[in-house]
């Protein structure tokens, strides 16, 4: 097995490497990957022209090329593919219902996410100002992400 392996250009393992890296991209979003499927691929025309004949300069012109065209290129490439219509953070949340009353299940600690509050049926992670206790009602002012922003009802 041993001498098998060792018969494999290395050009080659980067190079499958290199696809292996750029295919995952369309499984795992988030435009990383790919940089690192580039990366490989440039060194393995770098280890097929002979100018990184070892290991460690292979790993090193992977590392270089993978971070550089990361840092440089992955805003404008996400621009390119994405566009530069509404970003996430401009997408309405989830319609949840602003004002809408809603039972607390789990302890709503003030400042922290943990408690819980049963909105549609399910439960939601809640944040509040103050301490809430289970069975309590509070009324849903807002929305962070999947975290609800509620408010205790004051009577």
């Amino acid at each position: 097995m041993q001498q098998y392996l060792s018969s494999i250009a290395p050009e080659l393992v980067w190079a499958i490497l290199g696809l292996v890296f750029v295919f995952c991209e369309f499984f795992i979003p988030g435009l990383v990957i790919a940089f690192f499927g580039v990366g490989a691929l440039i060194t393995a025309l770098t280890t097929l022209l002979h100018i990184t004949p070892n290991l460690s300069l292979q790993l090193l012109v992977f590392m270089i090329s993978s971070l550089a065209l990361l840092g440089l290129l992955r805003k404008y490439v996400k621009r390119t593919f994405l566009g530069s219509g509404k970003g996430v953070d401009d997408l309405p949340n989830f319609n949840i219902e602003i004002g809408k009353i809603v039972p607390v299940v789990e302890f709503i600690q003030p400042g922290e996410v943990g408690g819980k509050v049963r909105y549609q049926g399910a439960p939601w992670s809640a944040r509040a100002e103050e301490p809430i206790s289970p069975g309590e009602s509070v009324k849903i002012v807002g929305c962070d992400n999947l975290t609800l922003i509620v408010e205790k009802i004051h009577e």
